[in-house]
């Protein structure tokens, strides 16, 4: 946060408005200003652009108390709480909005403000376009005092005191010599502004500040003093949208990891069938070759006694007898080619044929005998369909 934009609220409407904007690298004033009631807050909405936005209202809207914890803080305790404040006030505390300033140990300093009065706030901001990242008491804001000096600060017509850590009283002008004679303990002031004309020189001291704004914004205290805690937290734009697609994305996520969680099954079970057909092909190979010890890759290995057996010349052998028998049997498509063997011992082809009529399978004879030793046997035919046995052997 190198800069930010400091803007002091009223209690109503018509009450005039401090701004300011700071840099904190700086420690200097970039700009401030005075407007005349919350409806010209949109005048600051463009100084604001991507500064954060730091809101202070009023102390005396806001009720400071320190309560000694019933148990450990969370929202029962909370709830207690605002029981334990009934005591003291005679405001509802149902329509309270209570936020905890700080705990130390089961004592905790809270700070109430009416929920008309938060809202009201936050809907001059909202009207200007502004969003507050923290709002807190103005007082809060004051430098930190000590057992003996309370510090106060004039903001138009009324005084800031800040009387301790975690409290502090905004009076009106005209009241405060009367509001400080009601004090129980009335140690010295130290002002950031003139002492009023009939103030007791014995017991102020005073340090002019150069802007009372300025003063604010340099004495801020930490983020965790926020009033916009609970239903009036403040949820980042992406946090909002979140919300919204939660429920699609997780759905989305959860059919991912099916669909993942499915392909590694199915990469599994293929993995493992390529195992085993690569075991089957290994198998078989050794019983091809015997001979060979040594199986690293049987696919590579058949690929190489393949290659080695085509580059072997042709003789009368079956290759040579089934180099010429294969284009004649595509010369004759008429004729159909239903079973095909090889007689090792006699070195002869027995092709059974089918066919419309006889005619054809004894062209097909009359064909092969070019080629071959030809003879045809077993001839039938039978609803209109023929068929018969091709012997074919070598001339030489």
């Amino acid at each position: 946060m190198n800069e930010f934009l400091l803007v002091r609220l009223g209690s109503r409407h018509q009450d005039c408005v401090y701004w300011l904007v700071w840099s904190v690298t700086q420690q200097a004033v970039i700009s401030s200003g005075q407007l005349n009631s919350a409806a010209q807050l949109s005048e600051l909405t463009e100084r604001a652009g991507h500064r954060q936005v730091i809101v202070l209202v009023p102390g005396c809207d806001v009720i400071f108390r320190e309560l000694t914890l019933p148990g450990r803080l969370n929202h029962q305790t909370l709830r207690a709480l605002r029981f334990m404040l009934e005591e003291q006030i005679a405001s509802d505390v149902e329509q309270l909005h209570l936020v905890v300033l700080e705990q130390q140990g089961q004592q905790a300093h809270i700070a109430a403000v009416e929920q008309s009065q938060m809202a009201q706030w936050l809907s001059w901001l909202a009207d200007a376009g502004l969003t507050a990242q923290q709002l807190l008491p103005d007082v809060l804001a004051l430098p930190q005092p000590t057992d003996n000096e309370w510090p106060l600060l004039q903001l138009g017509e009324q005084w800031l005191i800040r009387q301790s850590t975690h409290d502090g009283s905004v009076v009106d002008g005209s009241w405060l010599s009367t509001w400080l004679e009601t004090q129980p303990h009335q140690p010295n002031l130290h002002s950031y502004t003139p002492a009023p004309s009939a103030a007791e020189s014995g017991k102020w001291q005073v340090s002019l500040c150069e802007l009372p704004l300025q003063l604010l914004a340099e004495h801020l205290p930490s983020r965790q003093c926020n009033l916009l805690q609970g239903a009036y937290r403040q949820v980042a734009p992406w946090q909002k949208q979140w919300s919204r697609w939660r429920w699609p994305a997780l759905l989305a996520s959860f059919w991912l990891v099916l669909v993942i969680g499915n392909q590694s099954v199915l990469y599994l079970q293929t993995r493992q069938q390529q195992q085993q057909l690569q075991q089957q092909i290994t198998t078989v190979y050794r019983q091809l070759f015997p001979e060979e010890k040594r199986v690293v890759n049987p696919t590579v290995q058949f690929r190489q006694h393949l290659a080695a057996l085509q580059q072997t010349p042709l003789s009368s052998s079956f290759l040579n007898q089934l180099s010429i028998l294969a284009p004649l049997l595509h010369q004759t498509p008429d004729c159909v080619l239903q079973q095909l063997r090889f007689d090792a011992d006699k070195q002869e082809f027995r092709v059974q044929v089918s066919a419309k009529d006889l005619r054809m399978l004894q062209q097909l004879k009359t064909q092969a005998s070019a080629s071959f030793k030809a003879e045809m046997s077993d001839l039938q035919e039978q609803n209109g369909q023929a068929s018969g046995t091709l012997i074919l052997r070598s001339k030489s």
